[in-house]
């Protein structure tokens, strides 16, 4: 098992996420005027953009693993 904290992968997440939007990784936003707001995509672009976003995600059972614990219901 990993020595790092739960606090400490998600600084590394975060850390990780902003450098990648600083160096343009990300596509910039659309004008409000252009958006559809209500869904998870626009067009393709947003599509291939989601499922790259959802790859890099993990699972509830790796976040365990990690000693990270779910949001509690709303």
């Amino acid at each position: 098992m990993s020595s790092k904290t739960p606090e400490e992968w998600q600084g590394e997440y975060v850390m990780e996420q902003i450098n990648n939007a600083l160096e343009g990784e990300y596509p910039e936003h659309k004008p409000i005027e252009e958006a559809e707001n209500g869904s998870m995509v626009n067009d393709m672009e947003d599509l291939i953009q989601l499922g790259e976003d959802m790859e890099q995600m993990k699972t509830q059972q790796e976040d365990e693993e990690q000693g990270l614990r779910q949001d509690p219901e709303q």
